[in-house]
């Protein structure tokens, strides 16, 4: 009798497995839970809310997926449910693609502008999205168990859903999914929905911006356990704790970590002292994405003078002018190299300015030059490394678009830029200043190189005009401030339209001004020369 069970029991075994690994497409139930909580966790997102933070849902709201997921009948399921729910979150949060109308510049009419405007949003989304399904996919195929401890034999190890799920999110999410070569933009992360909490985010200077996405990963899974114990949904057995007690234990355990997280924050921001000494000015001039490329377009002189006459309350120090401040080959325009030397030394400021270069072949580069405060232009030119897919070059599938769509790649360069290959540091009087340019903030390994290089102020020099009136301003302020406390760095945003900002090593924003004025913003920073704990090591 012994025998025969036991067979029944292994055959019942195989066929679920048989099931677990079966591919074929199935109409998922549950899409419209898969959307809301998708659109819940995306009201986590920087700049959503304004004064109402919702950031606290980044740390609960991951539940809902985790349980879809592990109640699913089969892989495909998994994988619809959560490239949904990941596609959801993203339109949410990542809603300023729609700032890209009006494209008149492009030659494109109202409705036309609409029209790519929500298809550029819907395309990253859905991209974005299944990068969240393929997370949903290994989720469902690791065997896992509520309890704090694996458990099972040898052959069928069931391990802590409380470590890899956290450990499944990273690896895909932040890094596999959204690695550069995969034409990943990593902008809508977990951590960043945490930038104004000072003293939750004070970790990243030891685990990075993605050790603190693991811990909310792993906080949304022990509440997903909880919920588990305490309901009745079938299937999902895989994440359920041997008792609510026990459940209740976790959560628990959970509060304490996060406890000790606030208070190490706490006690890093109230004791760690940086000076600031080094005045900075950002000259933020408003031009806008019209005059950049329109028959309205300034001339290299007209600019030149709108940056000059800002800066005339400049103090001595240190200015920042944004990407593409002056549009051209600047090694090569001789009287502007000029214009700009005798105004670094008439107002004894070291200027960081965005421009293009090219190499001894003519390939384009976008990129940023130092001028000292003595009337050099530095001898190193950094060149951006971290290219934007498609709207700073274009990727080979897109030969296969119509020409409509292939002109939304038109750059100043005319037909897309060459990615640098390295950091470089301008050595100021004022201070070693690192130079990155645009979205490259949202990089560690890129400004964590760049410390490694030895910078001791990083500067971030931007083009928001694209996307007009938009969220992504505060956005990338979020990713900037994870960026200075990771690296532990004074960290200047220059941002052609707004939003600018002046960010301390502990992630406090300094002093910063608003969208769509002419203004030039002042403040104040320090040299640091120390190298974080998570600096020495990120260097995946």
């Amino acid at each position: 009798m012994t025998k025969t069970a036991d067979k029944r029991q292994s055959k019942k075994e195989a066929k679920s497995k048989a099931e677990k690994l079966q591919f074929k497409f199935s109409w998922p139930s549950n899409l419209g839970l898969a959307v809301l909580a998708g659109a819940l966790l995306g009201l986590s997102a920087p700049g959503i809310g304004h004064s109402l933070s919702f950031s606290f849902l980044a740390w609960l709201a991951l539940a809902p997926l985790l349980l879809l997921t592990v109640s699913s009948k089969n892989v495909m399921q998994a994988f619809v449910r959560g490239t949904v729910f990941g596609t959801a979150y993203n339109m949410v949060y990542q809603n300023w693609y729609l700032g890209l109308q009006p494209l008149d510049w492009l030659g494109f009419n109202q409705w036309q502008g609409w029209a790519l405007a929500s298809l550029a949003w819907l395309v990253i989304s859905v991209h974005q999205g299944l990068i969240i399904g393929l997370f949903s996919i290994a989720a469902y195929l690791v065997p896992t168990t509520g309890k704090f401890l694996p458990e099972g034999s040898k052959k069928r190890m069931k391990l802590p859903a409380f470590l890899i799920m956290p450990l499944l999110w990273v690896l895909i999410v932040n890094k596999i999914g959204n690695a550069h070569i995969a034409l990943g933009v990593p902008f809508a992360m977990l951590e960043y929905t945490q930038y104004k909490q000072i003293s939750v985010i004070q970790i990243a200077s030891i685990i990075g911006g993605i050790g603190l996405s693991f811990l909310m990963v792993m906080f949304n899974t022990v509440f997903a356990t909880l919920i588990a114990n305490c309901s009745k949904i079938k299937g999902i057995s895989s994440l359920q704790a041997p008792s609510r007690k026990a459940a209740l234990y976790q959560c628990f355990a959970m509060a304490v970590l996060l406890a000790g997280l606030i208070g190490f924050g706490f006690y890093q921001s109230s004791t760690l002292n940086y000076s600031a000494e080094i005045p900075v000015s950002v000259v933020q001039q408003n031009i806008n994405i019209d005059m950049q490329k329109t028959t309205k377009r300034y001339s290299i002189e007209d600019l030149f003078r709108i940056h000059r006459d800002l800066m005339t309350t400049a103090p001595k120090g240190l200015s920042v002018w944004t990407e593409s401040a002056l549009p051209t080959y600047l090694s090569l325009e001789k009287g502007t190299q000029l214009n700009i030397k005798e105004l670094a030394m008439r107002t004894g400021t070291d200027i960081v300015v965005g421009a293009m270069d090219n190499d001894k072949n003519g390939k384009p580069y976008n990129s940023a030059y130092g001028i000292t405060s003595s009337g050099k232009i530095a001898d190193n030119i950094y060149h951006k490394r971290y290219l934007v897919p498609v709207g700073e070059y274009a990727p080979p599938f897109l030969q296969l678009l119509p020409e409509w769509a292939r002109r939304m790649t038109n750059t100043p360069a005319g037909g897309g830029f060459n990615a640098g290959d390295k950091p470089e540091v301008f050595d100021f009087a004022t201070a070693k200043v690192g130079p990155l340019i645009c979205f490259e903030t949202i990089s560690p390994e890129v400004v964590a190189s760049t410390v490694r290089e030895g910078a001791q102020v990083l500067v971030n020099i931007s083009d928001l005009a694209w996307f007009h009136d938009s969220l992504i301003g505060e956005q990338m302020i979020a990713t900037s401030v994870m960026r200075a406390v990771e690296n532990r760095r004074y960290f200047v945003f220059a941002a052609n339209t707004g939003p600018s900002a002046v960010i301390d090593p502990l992630g406090r924003v300094q002093n910063r001004c608003g969208i769509g004025t002419a203004q030039l913003l002042t403040g104040k920073v320090g040299k640091v020369d120390d190298i974080s704990i998570f600096t020495s090591w990120y260097r995946l």
